[in-house]
């Protein structure tokens, strides 16, 4: 069996949408023909998982159509949605470089059709080719550095939410102003 067979349907539409992909817009065009092959196509339907959380991190996804929910546990049989993904969109980027477990599940809200990076793949990338491994990563640490700073504020808002919900004062406390409590 040709363990390349997702080339031919790489063939189609597919290379102009994931040039226009901001974590591939750095690479040349002999770089991308080396990284095409590599990626695997997958199709999720309605409601289908596409990972749950505490399950193995070993791939990264590039969202090509359709929409992906991320969620969290947190008690019970109480989720939280954490974010979604469209068209252009990545996520699950942490497992091409730990090996710790899924932080959180992704399920396909629609019809989906995502690219996989699979994180085997993306070391041998690393050696073979560390330019075009550099320039990817660039754009991941770009996004993940935006998500990042999405998070703080969130975190800030909750935080600010929950003092104010117990009545606590922010602007009477020390501690939560940054200052050192005498």
């Amino acid at each position: 069996m040709n363990r390349f067979r997702h080339v031919s349907c790489f063939m189609g539409n597919s290379p102009d949408f994931l040039q226009k992909v901001m974590l591939f817009q750095d690479l040349d065009s002999e770089s991308f023909s080396i990284l095409a092959p590599l990626l695997i196509p997958k199709t999720f339907k309605a409601g289908e998982i596409i990972f749950r959380e505490m399950d193995e991190s070993d791939a990264l996804y590039v969202v090509e159509q359709g929409q992906v929910v991320v969620s969290k546990h947190v008690s019970g049989d109480m989720d939280i949605v954490l974010t979604r993904f469209y068209p252009g969109d990545f996520f699950g980027e942490m497992g091409l470089f730990d090996s710790a477990p899924r932080s959180a599940s992704a399920h396909a809200e629609q019809n989906t059709t995502l690219w996989a990076l699979g994180r085997s793949v993306f070391l041998r990338i690393f050696s073979d080719h560390p330019e075009m491994a550099a320039r990817i990563c660039y754009r991941m640490v770009t996004v993940f550095i935006q998500r990042l700073r999405a998070t703080n504020e969130q975190a800030r808002e909750a935080l600010r939410w929950g003092l104010e919900a117990t009545g606590y004062s922010t602007s009477d406390n020390p501690v939560l102003l940054g200052r050192k409590s005498t």
